[in-house]
């Protein structure tokens, strides 16, 4: 522990206020592949502190102590938790990279206990040390607890939520991963249809990030606002009826003659391949389909494969695969296969990889009953997790509780334009979601819009422009009255 004072101005989202640093760490040991293994965790306590605590989830598969600033979701942050005066924490969720070898960051997986760490056991225990040392600190415990995660941190979330539902008031889960071993398996697919149509890089393999060339990948956002731009009242450049936006890329193909504004046809059947989803030979859905927005050209570029791709391979298959060919994996992988190894296991592994990764439940009884309150939201130029996937377990939880009382404490909200948890170049990624959570979970405001405004950091033609991000399945039509 080291007392660390405030950073000078200006204020920005890595400024700090007076606080007390905290590091510290549990479960030490030598795990059964001969690495050490322990989880840690880093503390942020302010001086002048607003009584509340902040548990901000990790990204990637981990591996890094995150600094404990209390990072707040979307874009253009010029603040953070801890200068707001709350109690942070993160962690590294028991594991570090393996420094000097290859995919260092998923061997991690050849260990049990390092896999189900980095899954779901890493938050009761981090969570515990750090409300023990706030009481110690301040001679009280926490007002109100709070978890935000966006990707591998938003799947974290949707499991505090689920699994531990005693430990916070308020989650917020930004672009969640919470079915990330199915999502992982879909990113193999992609690669392998990706591959039949890629040009050749000079080493002579497929060249996946350039699937489809510039021309091509204007040609995708001009078909998909031509389709679906006046969808919501307004040709803006943005798609914000996204739920009435079903074009078909087949009809994207060139027909006799054409050159210029259309696919040829391989591409196009690439397209309408990738947007559909992987399915498996026997024809059941591995994860979802992908939203139509403009943005999602951009998703042809396979950005996530090679993350995806050591997460199969190393995590969330049983048997793993433990190599150092990641993409040799990826591409050459039975995708029937792998899919089936996510729900098995066998020792020493044995917790299968949907079991210690996912966080797909509908049962929020507990939760709900402890008065706790669920936000999510999801940017529908995300290509590493669905909105329709977000979409599907919010429905599960209707079921289960109905419209009105799911809204209760579960909420949902789709941001236009938005790419993988913040960014984007055809939508609007600042707002205030977590402020929203706060005032619901403390005033009882329920939050029914947003309002999302667009950064030139974001790449937008706009800059500015404001949008309403509206509460699901609500979406924003222009009314034909003023701007």
């Amino acid at each position: 522990a080291e007392p660390t004072a405030a950073s000078a101005p200006p204020i920005t989202e890595k400024s700090v206020p007076d606080h007390c640093l905290i590091r510290g760490a549990m479960n030490e040991r030598t795990g059964i592949d001969g690495q050490p293994y322990a989880l840690q965790f880093e503390l942020r306590l302010p001086v002048d502190w607003n009584e509340k605590f902040y548990y901000q989830g990790g990204s990637g598969v981990d591996g890094i102590l995150f600094e404990a600033f209390g990072t707040y979701g979307g874009g253009g942050n010029v603040r953070n938790a801890l200068l707001d005066g709350y109690a942070v924490v993160t962690t590294d969720s028991g594991h570090q990279a393996v420094k000097d070898k290859p995919n260092g960051r998923f061997l991690f997986g050849a260990d049990p206990q390092a896999r189900l760490e980095y899954g779901n056991m890493q938050i009761p225990q981090v969570t515990a040390a750090a409300k023990s040392l706030i009481d110690r600190f301040y001679g009280q415990a926490p007002k109100f607890s709070y978890f935000y995660g966006s990707s591998n941190g938003g799947r974290q979330a949707m499991i505090a939520a689920q699994q531990y539902p005693d430990l916070f008031n308020g989650i917020l889960a930004s672009a969640p991963g919470f079915r990330l071993a199915q999502a992982s398996i879909q990113a193999l697919y992609q690669a392998q249809i990706s591959a039949k149509v890629a040009p050749k890089g000079p080493d002579g393999q497929p060249d996946l990030k350039n699937t489809l060339t510039a021309d091509e990948k204007a040609v995708v956002v001009t078909k998909i606002l031509d389709a679906c731009d006046m969808l919501d009242g307004a040709k803006d450049g943005m798609v914000s009826r996204i739920s009435a936006c079903h074009p078909d890329p087949a009809e994207w193909a060139c027909k006799a003659g054409e050159t210029a504004g259309c696919l040829p046809e391989a591409k196009a059947d690439y397209v309408k391949k990738l947007f559909a989803g992987a399915h498996t030979s026997d024809g059941r859905q591995i994860y979802a389909p992908w939203p139509f927005d403009p943005g999602m050209a951009e998703q042809t570029s396979n950005s996530y494969f090679w993350l995806f791709a050591g997460e199969a391979s190393h995590i969330y298959t049983t048997p793993p695969t433990i190599t150092p060919d990641i993409a040799g994996y990826g591409l050459s992988a039975d995708v029937d296969r792998e899919f089936a190894k996510l729900s098995a296991s066998e020792a020493p592994f044995t917790v299968a990889g949907t079991a210690f990764t996912n966080g797909e439940s509908p049962d929020l009884d507990k939760f709900r009953a402890n008065g706790g309150k669920l936000m999510i939201y999801n940017g529908t130029a995300d290509f590493a997790f669905s909105i329709y996937d977000v979409e599907a377990y919010y429905k599960k939880v209707e079921a289960r509780y109905g419209t009105d009382e799911a809204r209760d404490f579960v909420r949902v909200f789709f941001v236009p334009g938005m790419a993988h948890t913040r960014g984007g170049a055809y939508g609007t990624d600042q707002f205030d979601a977590f402020g929203a959570l706060s005032q619901w979970v403390e005033k009882g405001v329920a939050p029914t819009r947003m309002i999302a405004t667009a950064r030139a950091d974001a790449g937008v033609k706009w800059p500015g422009r404001t949008r309403p991000i509206c509460l699901y399945p609500a979406e924003a039509v222009y009314d034909g009255h003023g701007d």
